[in-house]
């Protein structure tokens, strides 16, 4: 819609619209690519304006309005501004001003569309969002009416039908995409509801008391006149999982191409040194506690190291001796400095970091981020609670706060602190802070073994 309207501000200059001759516009081949490249720019200010969430195609048509003339002024002002920075003083003053006008209307057609379209498939059958409202109220009633018109899939469950022991499977059963809380619940039960809708990718939302308004990061929308507040549980939510993707997806493509003669080196170093394979591939939780296949160089000997296809069940056992006789983890960390099972080749490429390298691919395939928490081990998963469940909201990270912040030294509580503080407090500047302190970290070998 925006090189659209562009192209359309061009041909009404060349035609001299509503103005006198020109003196001079831009070649057209030259305008082109500034138009394309601007674009891509329009595209980064709308998702920071948030004009690409998924409930603007809900709201109404004055809001939507609002939101494109706000996104498409913003955009236009800072290219505008670009364009004095870097002293294009050819560009027309009134292609600009056509482009304002027609690219709102364009973009805002555009969103019209979209609606029409949304309702229609909803309508089909083909698109539908499964919502489940818990309460017995005037506003439960009156939220499920409102969307019961809009012939989206709702559920109404009476408080008394989720006391804790059935909340699970009733949750299950009904398969929500949804869930709105509409009235207040024990705080077990509601710890535990939130807990569930985290853990299976639910969104959460509640009418809150006049006190739960002054929610800090919450998204706000009035539904049939009562304000819901969907809970955020991280920032890496919507766009900003996107983005963080994108990021990761053309740094590690970078990274592997450069990186690729040392990742072939270490590997037939491995194998040179230890019989065996040069990776070791492992079974770890990722997002959402889903498995995934986690790759390292391999720095034990083969017979030493655990799973089925390498050491076994006698490296198993020697894993959890060691786990009784020489761990010096904190809490559920298990280290141990001068571990026997480590190949001479191992200490070095882990005192490094080089034994991390082929998690790039990890990040390539999407199952990692370069920055996140540590990725846990099974075993640690399994003795979680609540709150330390919540380092499974993101993907795992090759690199993160507590890597930057002692490494291995750093206490288990410690670690679980920086963890929870990197959840909540996501952003791409904080992002391009860890990986850049990571360098330093590696050189200096502080806190690895």
């Amino acid at each position: 819609m925006v090189v659209a309207a562009f192209l359309v501000a061009y041909w009404l200059r060349l035609n001299n619209f509503l103005a006198p001759e020109f003196s001079y516009i831009l070649p057209f081949s030259e305008y082109i690519q500034l138009i394309l490249l601007l674009a891509v720019g329009w595209i980064a200010v709308f998702a920071l304006t948030g004009m690409y969430a998924s409930r603007n195609l809900d709201i109404n048509l004055w809001r939507i309005f609002a939101k494109v003339l706000v996104a498409v002024s913003v955009s236009l002002a800072l290219f505008i501004v670009a364009l004095f920075i870097f002293k294009e003083t050819f560009f027309s003053r009134l292609i600009a001003g056509y482009a304002w006008f027609l690219t709102i209307a364009l973009v805002f057609g555009g969103r019209l569309v979209l609606m029409l379209v949304k309702r229609l498939l909803v309508r089909l059958g083909i698109l539908r969002e499964r919502i489940v409202v818990i309460g017995n109220n005037t506003a439960s009633k009156q939220i499920t009416d409102f969307y019961r018109k809009r012939t989206t899939e709702v559920f109404v469950l009476h408080p008394d039908q989720i006391a804790s022991g059935e909340l699970k499977a009733e949750m299950k059963k009904l398969q929500a995409d949804v869930v709105i809380l509409t009235t207040d619940l024990p705080m077990r039960l509601n710890l535990d509801l939130i807990n569930f809708c985290e853990r299976h990718d639910i969104r959460f939302c509640y009418m809150p008391s006049l006190v739960g308004l002054y929610a800090v990061n919450a998204a706000i929308d009035p539904i049939a006149g009562y304000p819901l507040i969907e809970i955020k549980p991280t920032p890496l939510d919507g766009w900003g999982r996107i983005i963080k993707r994108l990021f990761d997806f053309l740094l590690v493509a970078v990274g592997i191409v450069v990186l690729s003669p040392l990742l072939l080196l270490i590997a037939i170093l491995v194998r040179i040194t230890s019989p065996g394979p040069a990776l070791y591939i492992q079974k770890r939780p990722g997002q959402f506690g889903k498995d995934f296949n986690l790759y390292k160089f391999r720095s034990m000997h083969t017979h030493l190291s655990t799973g089925d296809k390498y050491g076994g069940a006698a490296a198993t056992a020697l894993r959890e001796e060691l786990k009784t006789t020489s761990n010096e983890g904190a809490g559920l960390l298990f280290k141990v400095k001068k571990d026997p099972r480590v190949t001479k080749l191992g200490r070095f490429i882990r005192k490094t970091s080089i034994d991390e390298l082929p998690q790039l691919f990890n990040v390539l395939k999407g199952e990692m981020s370069l920055v996140g928490p540590r990725p846990p081990l099974s075993d640690e998963v399994e003795k979680y609670d609540q709150l330390q469940s919540r380092r499974l909201l993101v993907k795992p990270g090759i690199t993160g706060m507590w890597q930057v912040s002692g490494r291995n030294e750093t206490s288990f509580d410690e670690y679980m602190k920086l963890d929870m503080y990197y959840i909540e407090h996501w952003s791409l500047l904080l992002d391009i802070q860890i990986i850049l302190r990571t360098f330093w970290v590696v050189i200096k070998r502080g806190g690895a073994y």
